[in-house]
């Protein structure tokens, strides 16, 4: 088993990385609350059953699987539930799933009651590397991603390394996009394990180093107000790829590799990204005109009134800022 800690201007939090961690998820949440366990409906039903069966104080909600479930309409209806079933503020979310859960039950979490305790239980690579870690929680809208959300740190994230086995190979490799990612803007040494080593094999620990990079910028910038910014690298394409096909096309991670190469002009780099990429079957070109795509970018949340801030590798394992007028953008 690894631990690692996040601090967070609100509470520090644990995160712990271990197999077959669901069938005992008790040892590390207290018995003595009521747990809203809400997960989508495509999750497993022995992963929901382990831990309504670990926390036997509950009541389950399921939402339909897919990004489309990022919106007003399921976090109305959730709080509706809640509401009507009179969970107080001493219950605990429970967000069992992968990233579409974790954000939109963060996300209620946040609102409901002015704000009550969640818990991350990510079930695919992505949540478990990404989105469950740094507390940023949010629903969609029909120009962008993530444009409604808040600052909101879960009170632990528990990783369980099992829960991979049930992935589709298209699931398991969009993870791997935001892994590496990583190893783009932040550690050479953790890209060339990624091209190197046989992943399967090494889980466990590139996970972990994965989340180390994630609190390193969590941890100096909370509120991705600078250094942060670095781990949106290539999201300003990805994002609008994203919602221009309305989340039907791509995956987020998916979306992110074509963003990624979208923004690398250093040829001996671009190359070593594309082979990292195609390892693991992701996308690298799209045919729509990046005009198509400006409308979506000037709705991204990381706009300001003049600029854009660009995330740039120009060397693996080194990031910077650019800041990049729309036009300077679309070219």
């Amino acid at each position: 088993m690894k631990t690692i800690n996040i601090k967070s201007q609100t509470n520090e939090y644990q995160i712990i990385i271990d197999n077959n961690i669901l069938s005992h998820v008790e040892d590390f949440l207290s018995v003595d609350r009521f747990y809203v366990i809400v997960s989508d409906n495509q999750i497993p039903q022995q992963y929901v059953s382990q831990v309504a069966s670990s926390l036997s104080n509950n009541m389950i909600i399921r939402f339909p699987a897919g990004e489309q479930s990022k919106s007003f309409y399921e976090y109305e209806r959730i709080i509706s539930i809640l509401q009507e079933n009179n969970i107080s503020r001493d219950a605990c979310l429970v967000a069992l799933g992968g990233g579409v859960t974790g954000d939109l039950v963060g996300f209620v979490a946040s609102t409901y009651l002015r704000g009550i305790d969640y818990v991350q239980i990510p079930t695919t690579l992505l949540a478990q590397i990404d989105s469950s870690v740094g507390g940023k929680v949010a629903i969609n809208t029909n120009m962008a991603k993530n444009s409604v959300g808040s600052f909101y740190p879960p009170i632990k994230v528990i990783v369980d390394i099992n829960a991979l086995e049930t992935l589709s190979s298209r699931q398991f490799n969009s993870g791997m996009a935001e892994m590496i990612k990583y190893g783009m803007i932040h550690s050479k040494q953790l890209f060339e394990q990624i091209l190197r080593e046989d992943i399967k094999q090494n889980i466990e620990s590139l996970i972990y180093e994965s989340i180390i990079v994630k609190k390193y910028y969590v941890e100096n910038d909370e509120h991705d107000k600078g250094l942060r910014q670095m781990l949106n690298y290539g999201h300003t394409f990805g994002h609008a790829y994203e919602a221009y096909y309305n989340y039907q096309k791509y995956l987020h991670g998916e979306a992110i590799s074509l963003g990624m190469v979208k923004v690398c002009d250093i040829m001996d780099v671009k190359i070593q990204l594309i082979s990292a990429l195609q390892k693991f079957d992701l996308p690298i070109s799209d045919l729509i005109e990046d005009e198509k795509l400006i409308p979506y970018i000037l709705k991204d949340k990381k706009n300001l009134v003049d600029h854009i801030n660009m995330i740039i590798v120009n060397e693996i394992g080194k990031s910077e800022i650019v800041k990049k007028t729309i036009q300077e953008v679309s070219k």
